[in-house]
């Protein structure tokens, strides 16, 4: 994960998408309906749900260490009706991070000040653990 170390260091809690409780019915462990940020581009919301796998499996089966006691991580979905909100947006990331709907949607003046870097950003993540009994 240190080629992302960038991207993470631009981004601030204010930028993700955020959480609301799915329903009135309390469940252990509680489920959570995704609420999009419009900003986000769709190759970065499928990279940051890979994220969210990634460490709920490492969460689950930690390698070379004891399990982490306690809650286990947040179960966050995606609903079809989800909510959809305007964040603000980071500075400074790639093209190819940003929804280009929404960047169409801005002035011309504030599309400039997010000093998008006019590249591709390569959203890659390391390979699913295997088990030893399904190699």
């Amino acid at each position: 994960l240190n080629q992302h170390k960038r991207l993470f260091s631009l981004l601030r809690p204010i930028h993700m998408s955020g959480d609301e409780t799915d329903g009135p019915e309390k469940t252990h462990p509680p489920t959570f309906r995704i609420v999009e940020a419009r900003w986000q581009s769709l190759a970065l919301k499928l990279f940051f749900r890979r994220l969210d796998a990634l460490y709920r499996e490492c969460w689950a089966k930690p390698v070379g260490e004891r399990a982490t006691s306690g809650n286990p991580p947040r179960i966050r979905l995606e609903h079809k009706d989800a909510r959809v909100e305007d964040s603000l947006a980071p500075v400074g990331l790639w093209k190819n991070c940003y929804d280009e709907e929404w960047l169409r949607s801005l002035r011309p003046h504030v599309r400039e000040s997010l000093n998008i870097i006019q590249e591709d950003y390569k959203f890659s993540l390391p390979a699913p653990r295997v088990s030893a009994g399904r190699q």
